[in-house]
C-alpha cells in the first residue's frame, strides 16, 4: 500500500476511483489532500492501465475529481489515460526527490 499525505494531514473526503485507489480531498479547498493505492509495487511493474469506474459515480463532484487528478501533486504519481474502455490511470514511480517535491 502506498499511502500519501499532500501538505498537512486535514479533514477530508475519499473517492474510491476504483477498488485500488481512493483520493482524499479537501472540502474547504477542493485540493488533494491524499492518495492511497493499494498493491502499488504490482501495479508500477505491470504498467497496465487500472480503469476509474468510481469517477462517474457522482457527477456534480466529477469535474473537481477530474481536474485534481489531472494536476499536481497527483500527476507525479498518476497518469489519467482514456480509451475504449473508460477514464483510467497509469502508475508512475517517482524518484524519492520528485515524490518529496509533490
Amino acid at each position: 500500500i502506498l499511502y500519501l499525505t499532500f501538505g498537512q494531514p486535514t479533514a477530508a473526503t475519499g473517492y474510491q476511483l476504483s477498488d485500488q485507489i481512493l483520493l482524499r480531498v479537501d472540502p474547504k479547498t477542493q485540493t488533494a489532500a491524499g492518495l492511497t493505492i493499494f498493491n502499488f509495487s504490482r501495479h508500477v511493474a505491470t504498467a497496465r492501465k487500472l480503469l476509474l469506474p468510481g469517477l462517474d459515480e457522482d457527477l456534480d463532484v466529477k469535474p473537481i475529481l477530474w481536474r485534481i487528478l489531472t494536476t499536481p501533486p497527483v500527476t507525479h504519481f498518476l497518469r489519467l489515460t482514456k480509451g475504449k474502455q473508460g477514464t483510467g490511470v497509469i502508475l508512475r514511480s517517482p524518484s524519492l526527490q520528485e515524490a518529496i517535491a509533490a
